[in-house]
């Protein structure tokens, strides 16, 4: 074709290679031009010449030359009478399933109890749970066997990993922040531990008293383990990510502490009653993921959803953050959502029971803790009981103590039962309605009495409270070195919460009779100890005037001895001397002795 002759309809030619390889290799093929495609010819046949005329919507692309710079696109500029057209919204296909979000999993069924049938009887269908159990040897019992000492236990909870990214860190940031290395090294970060475990039980109001030499503050534990400075340098610079990394999560500075914690908290077996509920961690500052739970021991901090068992051993735990909370989206509530995520996180063996307060429980999850093999326990607010036919809780709260009510639907019991107030719990993991009886104070008769108590209620009380007894065991000898960072709190709840794991496990499984505070103090003085470093040489002297020279010159029992320390300083001219006051236990010249006695 002659391109220069004027003609109606130009005519594209496309080139097509030979070779289907020479094709894929090309950075111009035929399909970046927007043309139609056409079947690649065979090995000796012409190319053929496409006589379509070019869609108006494609676009003419060049392929782009060795040295060629990328042009900015141009912007068209409106006209003067034009107006703006709204943006059109793209309507979704019929078949087309909507993007889900973070941490968002398929819907759940959530039935309405309008729609179930409910029954007066005492036995519910059979819920098909398994038996719950545990096979051995388990990694509790190979522990047992090494006969650990409260520092081993310590360091498998606070895992190695951790630790070393805690190292890493650190001198990281040290070198981005002040342009120094920090040189931290495993020892000198697990004699940083010490003092903080330390500090729980032996409080002083500043924390810089623990390396005085004065005798009513002096630690000598701390003071031979680590220098003050140093200890200092430590506490600003300690680390666990690296912040030119940062990312959406709020709690991004912290996640390795709780990824980590999850991990080997699992080398404790599971028990068979399992306890769900919100933990605290103490904090008054400023933050977007700061709580406040009214009811709780400790009402301002970040909540963890926690997993622990009935003595109070967590298993595991996971930081409420909004939309960024790592637990899935399950469509029947947060509640729900929290315990069937916490039980896929923690890998829990089916046969369990989960045991959980009316937050978590409702109808729907308990369907569903069915059909994944586990139990499920818990009390019910008053307003998920719409379309059940109990008694009214005015009509039921005239009726006398220990008064219950039975309901069932499928394989769930649903008990009313009038204590103190009216208490409804709904459960999966009973077969057959049974009471027993619980002691009450009678006003009336001026003496406690015997009431009926559904079973229920009973297994109730006695597995509910394991993660408030975790929380309760954490805040009894909790660290006093504070920090205006706010990670700091969950640095020292993770370091507590390690101890008191550790502690569980010594007691339970090793078999030891120590209580927590003995177990802290053997913890504590053991890292100091091992991984500590004796100074070189004596620190500053106690800025504080001493109680002996409010009676140095009462002219009683004043002599000059030999102290035998050659590089101590006189008291009035500041110069060494080897001879002291033995009443007032200062340092003095001869010449100076009567002259300080006299001022």
């Amino acid at each position: 074709l002659d391109l220069k002759e004027p003609q109606k309809d130009v005519c594209y030619i496309t080139v097509i290679p030979t070779v289907e390889k020479d094709a894929i290799e090309s950075d111009c093929d035929s399909d970046s031009f927007g043309f139609e495609e056409n079947p690649l010819p065979l090995v000796g046949e012409s190319p053929t010449v496409s006589t379509q005329k070019p869609r108006s919507q494609t676009r003419k692309r060049r392929c782009p030359e060795e040295n060629d710079t990328p042009q900015p696109k141009k912007r068209r500029c409106p006209e003067e009478n034009e107006t703006p057209q709204p943006k059109k919204r793209r309507c979704p296909e019929e078949n087309e399933t909507p993007k889900r979000q973070k941490n968002q999993k398929k819907t759940l069924q959530n039935k309405q109890n309008k729609d179930r049938i409910f029954k007066r009887s005492r036995r519910p269908a059979t819920s098909g749970i398994p038996d719950f159990v545990t096979y051995g040897p388990t990694a509790a019992d190979c522990i047992k066997q090494t006969k650990p000492d409260p520092v081993d236990l310590f360091l498998l909870m606070y895992p190695p990993t951790l630790r070393e990214l805690t190292v890493e860190m650190s001198n990281l940031y040290s070198m981005q922040t002040k342009g120094k290395a920090l040189d931290l090294s495993m020892d000198e970060l697990l004699s940083f531990y010490g003092v903080l475990l330390a500090s729980g039980y032996s409080s002083v109001p500043r924390r810089h008293m623990y390396w005085s030499y004065d005798p009513d503050v002096y630690n000598e534990a701390i003071s031979n383990a680590i220098r003050r400075n140093r200890f200092d340098e430590i506490m600003a610079s300690i680390h666990l990510v690296d912040n030119s990394k940062a990312t959406d999560d709020p709690f991004y500075k912290v996640r390795p502490i709780f990824s980590a914690l999850n991990s080997t908290y699992k080398m404790m077996p599971y028990t068979k009653q399992l306890s769900i509920d919100e933990s605290m961690i103490r904090y008054y500052g400023r933050h977007g993921c700061k709580q406040f739970i009214r009811g709780k021991p400790i009402r301002f901090g970040y909540k963890l959803w926690s997993l622990a068992s009935p003595t109070g051993y967590m298993f595991h735990m996971e930081p409420y953050c909004g939309v960024h909370t790592h637990l899935p989206e399950t469509g029947l509530g947060q509640g729900p959502s929290v315990v069937l995520g916490l039980a896929e996180q923690a890998e829990v063996p089916p046969g369990c029971t989960f045991v959980h307060d009316n937050l978590f429980t409702s109808l729907s999850l308990i369907d569903e803790m069915t059909k994944q093999g586990y139990g499920s326990l818990g009390t019910l607010r008053q307003c998920r009981l719409h379309d059940i036919p109990f008694t009214g809780v005015k009509d039921f709260e005239k009726m006398p103590r220990g008064s219950t009510e039975v309901l069932t639907e499928g394989e769930k019991l649903l008990v009313r039962w009038k204590d103190n107030s009216v208490v409804t719990m709904a459960t999966n993991a009973v077969g057959r309605y049974s009471e027993g009886q619980a002691s009450r104070w009678s006003k009336e008769k001026k003496a406690f009495v015997k009431v009926p108590q559904p079973l229920c209620f009973l297994t109730y009380n006695q597995n509910m409270g394991g993660v408030d007894l975790h929380d309760l065991h954490v805040s009894r000898y909790r660290s006093a070195i504070r920090s205006k960072k706010w990670w700091w709190p969950i640095l020292a709840w993770s370091l507590h919460s390690a101890v008191v794991n550790s502690w569980l496990f010594f007691r339970d499984v090793v078999g030891s009779d120590y209580d927590l505070l003995t177990f802290q103090r053997v913890l504590s003085l053991d890292l100091l100890k091992r991984y500590g470093k004796q100074p070189l040489g004596q620190g500053r002297r106690s800025a504080i005037v001493k109680p002996q020279d409010s009676t140095r010159g009462d002219g009683k029992h004043h002599w000059p001895v030999n102290t035998g320390k050659r590089y101590q300083r006189c008291r009035r001219c500041y110069n060494r001397t080897v001879y002291g006051c033995e009443k007032c236990d200062v340092p003095l010249h001869i010449e100076c002795f009567k002259i300080f006695h006299g001022e």
